[in-house]
């Protein structure tokens, strides 16, 4: 296929998705969540032979094809310098053109991996011939029946959703799926684009790197004259002098040394942490539009003449007059009417002043957009992270992207600080408002390093704790939350915690009288 015909190919089928909206009715019943996770895993795979093309056809650096090679430039004839630049501007636009479509490729396939990766925990299978119970991750699809099979060859298979599943598949529909995540921030509001950004920084949070290569200027001795050289070692090469000794000879003279350090993310692909925010910010937006009279009510003093107020803003701010005037003039005549409107309604004097409750008002509720608002998509992503950290074991956090794809398996102590932005008053309006089941814990970060250092200790013990019960055993123990609460935050028994805290409170001791007599030997007791 040409260049052209893959364009249009590539095209069509991100507005066929585009086209397919994805609704909240495709998550209620597990029969419609099947349905989707078919649709989406096939629109996956597609939009991986998409990109390969594309590659294959240079679109990842198409400006490099209409680049110059050399500085030299020939002189150009006077009359073909028109010519020249509309032909250069011709190919510029098509350059434009594949990296823009490769760039929503790319963010279509990492929007396709989160929603698949929901819907893989929110939903299990069970075979009803060896009543093996599965993940859809697990099964193959079934092209011709437009379904899935089990590994022992049925296709009798029940799907039911997983209570115990840490993921969010509500965040699915406000994904980017068509790739279109310029479209998706411009319909955010000013707060949720703010949110936005903070939860893409946040993401970006990038761990001390480790020494990826280093570039070196050195001067070498040849044919009796003092060259200097650049050069660039890979970071096998420890020994750096000793090898540009070798090769160089001993009168060697390193003048500069850069080291070239690779720092990973916590969420380490750009695509990956921009549908996420955009995911996050979306799906709060329509929780706050869903609570947000409820919210000012309780808060301003007197909402319904912020309402009246507001609606006069609208209603000057549009009013055109019958007359042909400048926009000056056209300013003037709408600040007049608003004036105008809001002594008429009794909030505030002919000059436009405003009474001192409704400006405190106002004030009030500004500080909630940036405050509080603002805070609510940040807090239920760092709550999601930080649960799925707790809730899964460091095995499948390397070998299972999950929910969050790209995701780091362990983080360090910096990143581990990212988590302490949770904020306690979106955390009241959210449990005040709306169904969260969260709860504020003031020192997750520390919760998170204390569960990395108690899995690095695990590590050749051939231990097999409940991920589960064994996080909310970490959160109990270093959170000073209460058993109960722990134990129903991650759906399982208070039993089940106490005794993943007693294998953590053993972890390292002596289980049997065997190791007991051993260890007294080493010590010479």
């Amino acid at each position: 296929m040409n260049e052209s015909g893959l364009i249009a190919r590539s095209e069509r089928f991100l507005e066929s998705i585009r086209d397919r909206r994805i609704s909240e009715d495709d998550l209620k019943s597990p029969e419609a969540l099947l349905n989707l996770y078919v649709y989406l895993r096939g629109n996956l795979e597609e939009l991986q032979d998409l990109k390969e093309a594309m590659e294959l056809r240079g679109f990842k650096y198409p400006f490099r094809s209409i680049s110059g090679y050399s500085t030299h430039q020939s002189p150009e004839i006077a009359e073909d310098i028109h010519d020249i630049k509309r032909h250069a501007q011709y190919f510029r636009m098509k350059a434009s053109v594949k990296k823009n479509l490769l760039d929503r490729v790319n963010s279509a396939i990492s929007s396709h991996r989160i929603a698949l990766g929901n819907i893989e925990e929110y939903a299990v299978l069970t075979c009803h011939e060896c009543s093996r119970t599965l993940r859809l991750g697990e099964v193959e699809l079934n092209d011709a029946a437009g379904g899935v099979e089990c590994p022992c060859g049925s296709d009798s298979l029940e799907v039911s959703f997983n209570d115990r599943a840490l993921c969010r598949p509500e965040i699915i529909p406000h994904l980017p799926l068509s790739g279109d995540y310029m479209v998706k921030m411009s319909e955010l509001s000013l707060w949720a684009r703010k949110a936005l950004k903070k939860i893409m920084r946040l993401l970006k949070n990038e761990k001390k790197g480790a020494v990826r290569s280093a570039t070196l200027v050195i001067r070498v001795l040849e044919d009796g004259r003092w060259i200097r050289r650049r050069i660039t070692l890979d970071s096998e090469d420890d020994d750096y002098e000793r090898m540009l000794r070798k090769k160089y000879g001993p009168n060697v003279r390193v003048e500069l040394i850069q080291f070239h350090r690779k720092k990973s993310s916590i969420v380490n692909d750009r695509y990956t942490r921009t549908a996420l925010a955009l995911a996050y910010a979306g799906f709060s937006q329509r929780i706050i539009d869903e609570i947000r009279d409820a919210v000012y009510r309780e808060n301003l003093r007197d909402y319904d003449a912020v309402e009246r107020y507001r609606e006069i803003v609208f209603d000057a701010r549009t009013y055109s007059p019958d007359l042909r005037i400048s926009e000056d003039e056209l300013s003037e005549v709408r600040l007049q009417r608003m004036h105008r409107l809001i002594h008429e309604a009794s909030l505030g004097d002919e000059n436009g002043n405003l009474n001192p409750l409704l400006k405190e008002d106002l004030e009030k509720m500004d500080e909630l957009k940036r405050e509080v608002f603002r805070d609510v998509p940040v807090n239920l992503i760092l709550w999601d992270v930080a649960f799925y950290y707790l809730g899964t074991s460091l095995d499948r956090r390397s070998k299972y992207s999950g929910p969050f794809p790209n995701l780091r398996p362990v983080l360090d102590r910096t990143q581990a600080r990212t988590f302490d932005e949770f904020s306690e008053d979106a955390l009241e309006l959210l449990r005040g408002y709306w169904n969260c089941g969260m709860v504020y814990i003031e020192n997750l970060g520390d919760v998170l390093l204390r569960k990395f250092e108690i899995e690095e200790k695990m590590k050749g013990l051939h231990m097999k704790p409940d991920p589960l019960a064994f996080g909310a055993a970490v959160l109990h123990m270093e959170a000073g939350i209460d058993a109960e609460t722990c134990a129903k935050l991650f759906h399982v028994s208070v039993e089940d915690v106490a005794e993943e805290e007693r294998s953590i409170e053993n972890l390292g001791k002596p289980s049997t009288d065997r190791a007991k007599m051993f260890l007294n030997l080493i010590k010479g007791d």
